[in-house]
């Protein structure tokens, strides 16, 4: 079998003119080999090779997915080329309740921008290690800045609490751009970051009043403050490029802890920022409500799930783009989300930004959006990804997938053609780090693995964006 053989790209998903390269490879058909007609399927399963990282840990923490097209000719012509990237490295905590700490088990660990060739058979490989650096090549690190909302952080194998890092990060979304530079969203600030293709941090953009004293690197607070009151350990999660190049969407994992800690649970109303993908400055922003839009009262009050998260998203040809929500239960819903028609609500943000004395009430709060003048992203439910949850355990985990309570984190998507999706997982190191000291030993083994996944629907199907009122 040859699982990814035959695979045309689409051009938004490369950021190039599939017909001006020549790709190597072309389609089987409209649906491609194996897709099922009753629902999304499983059409190949492919292991990220646990290779050593500088600092001694084993590759894992796999946070985005951004494939590039192969020139026809070149060398593995029937492969696929995938850019990924590691968070901010093993980790785990103790405690519980007010008294949890989370911990790390490589302080020192610097993540890493990784580059993977996916081989339409055989084993695939990693090519590329690129830890992130600053300007002065001074190795950013995954710990936290110290400032603001950062939680105290304690080294697994002592107990001692960490020291803060200025060039700290905790990467979750990239993409490549045609020069082969990067952009990269991270969680802590939490903020966005222009990387050179050799690793070099050269901008990070971060919210207005953020300081961040000593940082190898230029920081640029331009982003809008209230992204600051990110929710612990949900600041940004998703990125993706526009078909022409000109912007990037960048989605919080979760709303903001705005104007109170988890004030929009009922709403679930999250911010998409849109940034010139030049310069890296806002020029928009639209609210995202989580949940199914089918749910009765979804447009008026919100129906949001209990701890959704928004874990990547993936541009598609027309502008709009592929986003998918999970939760702990075995939630996994993939939709496609336009925010052509949305309300820029980035005058309102900036406008509470300068005069909160006269601020309009915050996006997170607000249920009926209609009754507020703005309209949300339009949603519609391109699959249910949640029948495929035990298989992606099992893969991950093995045997019979529970994986010792272990949670399946997919967090990167790729499209590679209107019935083919790719996704990865974070499998967290394969490491819990769960407990001071022990490092994470008792862990359970659980593996980074890519699946090629075939839909029921063309996502060309999928063209009545409509918001239920």
């Amino acid at each position: 079998m040859r699982p990814l053989a035959g695979m045309k790209l689409l051009a938004a998903t490369a950021g190039l003119a599939v017909a001006a390269i020549g790709l190597a490879v072309s389609a089987k058909g409209p649906a491609g080999p194996g897709i099922a007609a009753g629902g999304p399927a499983v059409l190949a399963t492919h292991v990220v090779p646990a290779v050593p990282l500088p600092g001694g840990v084993a590759l894992g923490g796999l946070s985005d997915l951004f494939i590039q097209p192969v020139a026809a000719g070149a060398a593995g012509g029937d492969s696929l080329v995938a850019w990924t990237i590691t968070d901010r490295g093993p980790n785990g905590s103790v405690g519980d309740g007010d008294a949890r700490r989370r911990t790390l088990l490589a302080p020192d660990f610097s993540p890493a921008l990784i580059r993977l060739e996916i081989p339409g058979e055989g084993e695939t490989t990693v090519t590329t290690i690129l830890p992130l650096a600053g300007a002065a090549a001074t190795p950013f690190t995954g710990r936290a800045n110290g400032i603001g909302r950062d939680e105290p952080m304690l080294d697994a194998e002592s107990g001692v609490e960490i020291t803060a890092d200025p060039n700290g990060v905790d990467p979750e979304g990239l993409v490549v751009m045609p020069d082969g530079s990067f952009w990269v969203s991270e969680e802590y600030r939490p903020s966005l970051m222009k990387v050179s293709a050799d690793g070099r941090v050269s901008q990070r953009h971060v919210p207005a009043g953020v300081e961040l004293s000593n940082a190898d690197t230029r920081v640029i607070a331009d982003l809008p403050a209230v992204y600051g009151s990110r929710r612990d350990n949900r600041g940004f999660e998703g990125l993706a490029r526009s078909p022409d190049g000109t912007r990037l969407f960048v989605l919080l994992q979760s709303p903001l802890d705005h104007p109170e800690k988890k004030a929009a649970k009922r709403t679930g109303n999250a911010r998409m920022l849109v940034v010139d993908a030049a310069s890296g400055e806002p020029v928009a922003e639209h609210c995202y409500r989580m949940g199914n839009p089918a749910v009765p009262g979804w447009a008026a009050k919100g129906a949001p799930p209990d701890d959704g998260k928004l874990c990547c998203l993936a541009p598609l040809a027309d502008g709009s783009l592929l986003v998918l929500e999970q939760d702990d239960t075995g939630i996994a819903m993939l939709y496609r989300a336009d925010p052509a028609a949305a309300t820029d609500t980035l005058p309102r943000t900036l406008a509470n930004q300068a005069d909160s004395t006269a601020a309009a009430e915050p996006l997170e709060t607000i249920g009926d959006l209609a009754a507020a003048g703005i309209r949300p992203v339009a949603k519609t439910l391109v699959a249910d990804l949640g029948p495929l949850v035990p298989r992606l355990r099992r893969d991950v985990f093995g045997d019979d997938g529970s994986g010792g309570g272990a949670k399946l984190k997919l967090e990167g998507l790729a499209v590679l053609d209107d019935r083919r999706l790719l996704l990865v997982n974070d499998n967290d190191f394969a490491a819990a780090g769960s407990t001071a000291g022990d490092a994470g030993r008792d862990a359970p083994a659980a593996r980074s693995c890519l699946w090629l996944i075939g839909l029921p629907i063309p996502l060309s199907a999928h063209d009545s964006l409509t918001v239920e009122r």
